[in-house]
């Protein structure tokens, strides 16, 4: 471990029977709110209390973002023995990793201000990832780095003291429902539909769409409005939630191997209309925005692919440049013919890989396909 800094760092800190059903159901979701809230407080307490030891600094939390808000999570002023006042947006999260690294960056750029970044525990490889990109960050076990002039602190390889805490995500975002949320996200009109009919979206089993609305419905992510039909809110974080949970849990299953071939700009010719594969994250970017070359070739292809591996003499390779994933959606949508996945899974895919211009390609493809729908929920 090493330390060097240069600052002293403060923070601051019937009717009736319908009406009390309504209320119920209030105070339930606010529960299950403040719940989310206050284990991202706990962390960023921890952590607040850690940085104190290793770094010898002061902190307090100036404010800390309502339950349920979409945006940061507190606000931080730091006070350099120089220099003016300079405050800083938190974002937490319970784990930082390589596949959800893009997303991190991503919401810190969203916040167009000056950030943060607050988690449990960042290694001597995250943290110097980190610092490549310039995001200020402290956490649980001492580790901290912001360079923001006359402030400068990078502190590493502190490990973590505590055992990690369990996981607790919804249904709707292990494996099986986030495939559910990815459809109703691409189609949000499908939310109103009979549960056979998001079946068939789906390709799932019918209780398994009962239990991710109801759990979308505990969250906070959808309502029932009588004869209105069920609707989904709070667009922007459910899909800032399904993006860092299905790179994290469901993409990694998905993936069916590596591989190689003597071919190029094989990809180019692929044909939603005559085939069952589509392109995903950089190829299908760089056709959708004309801004990159695609080093990995994605694709999304149906289990039986043999036919697919000898038309494109694909060849299994650990380190090869094409990497196959499992399609897992049934639904229409507008690239379908075009052979493109949709814009939302190219959008996680590319925040799946960390890379700059990735994540500069991926605000591309969400300021075009994805913010005006995500927006009207």
């Amino acid at each position: 471990m090493y330390t060097l800094y240069i600052c002293t760092l403060i923070v601051y800190n019937d009717k009736k029977c319908t009406n009390l059903i309504r209320m119920a159901k209030k105070m339930k979701t606010k529960k299950n709110d403040n719940h989310r809230f206050t284990g991202a407080m706990e962390i960023l307490d921890i952590a607040k209390q850690a940085f104190e030891e290793t770094a010898g600094c002061n902190m307090q939390i100036q404010k800390a973002a309502t339950a349920g808000e979409n945006q940061h999570d507190a606000i931080i002023q730091i006070n350099a023995p120089e220099g003016p006042v300079k405050t800083y947006y938190v974002e937490i999260k319970a784990t930082i990793t390589k596949a959800t690294l893009g997303y991190v960056a991503e919401r810190i750029h969203r916040f167009k201000k000056p950030a943060m970044f607050v988690t449990r525990h960042v290694t001597p490889q995250m943290a110097e990832r980190l610092r490549e990109r310039n995001i200020a960050f402290i956490d649980t076990a001492g580790n901290a780095y912001i360079h923001d002039p006359p402030i400068f602190i990078y502190i590493i390889g502190n490990k973590k003291k505590d055992a990690p805490k369990k996981n607790t995500i919804g249904r709707a975002f292990r494996p099986t429902g986030l495939k559910v949320v990815f459809a109703l996200l691409c189609q949000p009109e499908l939310v109103k539909e009979p549960y056979r009919v998001i079946v068939k979206n789906t390709n799932v089993a019918q209780g398994t769409v009962g239990w991710v609305l109801n759990d979308l419905r505990q969250q906070n992510f959808l309502v029932d409005r009588g004869k209105y039909g069920r609707k989904l809110i709070n667009g922007e974080k459910l899909l800032n939630t399904w993006v860092e949970t299905y790179n994290r849990e469901l993409r990694p299953k998905l993936l069916i191997g590596r591989y190689t071939t003597k071919k190029t700009g094989w990809w180019k010719n692929i044909d939603g209309q005559n085939t069952s594969v589509c392109l995903g994250a950089e190829p299908a970017a760089a056709v959708l925005t004309k801004y990159l070359q695609p080093e990995t070739i994605t694709i999304y292809a149906p289990e039986k692919i043999n036919p697919f591996l000898l038309t494109h003499q694909l060849k299994k390779d650990p380190n090869g440049d094409v990497e196959l994933f499992k399609k897992f959606w049934e639904f229409d949508y507008p690239l379908k013919n075009e052979g493109i996945a949709p814009p939302l899974l190219v959008y996680a895919d590319l925040m799946a890989t960390g890379n700059d211009r990735n994540i500069e390609t991926a605000r591309m493809i969400y300021d075009k396909f994805i913010h005006r729908f995500i927006k009207k929920l």
